[in-house]
């Protein structure tokens, strides 16, 4: 497992010292020997993350078209190029995510059914929701998923918990999250986007995500044969101990103050390891 190609960087002063949007693409080769309950040896961890994981390639999808939407409206040469490198990130890792969600089904989960779901209720909304409300539940969704990556990347235990061929993916992916993690917050200008209405949309968006996400993990479990003993009830609490959840809810908030900006909050101490191992483009570098 690999990035197999280097994508030119685009470097900014938007950007904060040493940080640069590169996409890159990665080739998983085969995932034939991951176990099924991946994450920690538990069946819940799991299931959440691959419920996560499937609504990843409908929600990348929508956050490219929300995007696009006011491209065109964007004056600065610098901004446009930051844009187009985060669309080519996000089709990147809708690909991946793709990629690693068929590889679920050797497990028997039922991969095209979630898919499916996601993509049934995100094109619904989109159906009737004004452009700049998709761009607003993109700034709070690319929130989250930075928020996310701090966990990964903040984290020296994650690897505890993850298998090598998994925390090799979500840390690929992570970071470039990290990367472009201010691009729709700061088209939220150009779209007319201010404080009430981005805080309207987010209270919205979490309580949406929540029910759509709570849906998906229930019919992942309820299908899935093992049953929930003493045993995972114990690993699941190994994982829990070892992320760092009230980490996350503390900078879920931070988006509601007055003045956000994503990059308010400093990238990962160990973002510049990951750069470090992986800084080659003339080669394939493993993660």
């Amino acid at each position: 497992m690999a990035i197999i190609k280097y994508f030119p960087k685009v470097e900014s002063d938007q950007l904060p010292e040493g940080v640069s949007i590169q996409p890159r693409q990665f080739s998983f080769g085969s995932l034939d020997s991951e176990p099924k309950y991946w994450m920690g040896g538990s069946k819940i961890a799991t299931h959440f993350q691959n419920m996560f994981s499937m609504a990843i390639p409908p929600g990348e999808r929508f956050f490219i078209r929300s995007v696009q939407k006011y491209e065109d409206q964007v004056t600065d040469p610098e901004h446009k190029e930051l844009i187009k490198a985060f669309i080519l990130q996000e089709g990147l890792h809708r690909s991946a995510h793709n990629e690693f969600n068929s590889s679920l089904e050797k497990h028997g989960t039922d991969v095209e059914r979630e898919t499916r779901f996601f993509e049934k209720w995100i094109d619904f909304g989109e159906s009737f929701m004004p452009s700049k409300v998709m761009l607003g539940i993109t700034a709070l969704a690319e929130h989250l998923t930075a928020i996310g990556a701090h966990q990964l990347l903040d984290n020296p235990r994650v690897n505890e918990i993850y298998t090598p061929a998994t925390l090799r993916f979500w840390t690929w992916h992570a970071v470039e999250e990290l990367e472009h993690r201010a691009v729709a917050f700061d088209l939220l200008k150009v779209a007319r986007v201010g404080y009430f209405l981005r805080v309207f949309i987010a209270m919205v968006t979490t309580q949406m995500m929540f029910v759509w996400g709570a849906v998906s993990f229930f019919r992942l479990m309820w299908k899935d044969p093992t049953k929930v003993g003493m045993e995972e009830f114990a690993k699941l609490k190994r994982v829990l101990s070892i992320l760092n959840n009230w980490q996350l809810v503390k900078m879920y908030f931070e988006y509601f103050k007055p003045g956000f900006h994503p990059w308010d909050i400093a990238p990962p101490e160990y973002m510049d390891d990951w750069y470090d191992s992986n800084a080659n483009p003339e080669e394939s570098v493993s993660l």
